[in-house]
């Protein structure tokens, strides 16, 4: 007789009421520490992201649009949990303007390269773009572009993830993180 294998993942609801009291933690916990808060939410988001519920995924090659948005073979992908400027918006960098958001997208267009794209999907925004999380090759693109400071958490929408990536990209000055630059969901609204 055949034994049966235990699962090596934890069962769907329980890791999102895991995931809830790590959060919750993070409120209770972080409310004077923003690291320790930050720290909190990328464990929640992490164990989110890894949950064994088998997403829909796409493969092919890429359009790039902007530093966060993207065309897989026909579907317009938003990446998710990031935000980057837009193409128009420009920064401020040793007192001169500097076109931050044309920066974004050629770093995004680098970062793929000539490698074909893996896409997980985790949404549908109300633009009907598919938000997903996109690989090139061992290259996760959400978290490059947070990491290396041409794209922000969008901690209201699933970013906190990204967390500390963020906070490397700004000890570090990267991308647009070297001069000073409007929020690009601001910026969006501002424009």
């Amino acid at each position: 007789m055949a034994r049966r294998k235990k699962p090596s993942r934890i069962p769907g609801l329980h890791v999102w009421l895991l995931a809830a009291a790590l959060g919750l933690a993070g409120v209770i916990f972080g409310r004077d520490d923003p690291q320790m808060r930050d720290t909190f939410f990328d464990m929640a988001g992490r164990l989110l992201k890894d949950e064994s519920t088998p997403r829909e995924t796409m493969a092919g090659g890429a359009r790039i649009i902007d530093g966060d948005t993207l065309d897989l073979d026909g579907n317009r992908i938003r990446l998710f949990g990031i935000d980057a400027p837009e193409r128009a918006q420009t920064c401020r960098r040793a007192n001169h303007d500097w076109n931050c958001g044309t920066e974004a997208t050629a770093a995004l267009v680098r970062a793929i390269g000539d490698r074909k794209l893996t896409c997980e999907k985790r949404d549908v925004d109300r633009y009907d773009r598919i938000v997903a999380v996109c690989h090139a090759g061992d290259v996760e693109l959400n978290t490059w572009m947070v990491r290396n400071g041409w794209a922000l958490a969008y901690r209201q929408y699933g970013g906190e993830i990204y967390g500390a990536n963020e906070r490397a990209a700004k000890a570090d000055k990267a991308g647009v993180w070297s001069g000073q630059f409007e929020n690009p969901w601001e910026w969006r609204r501002l424009h």
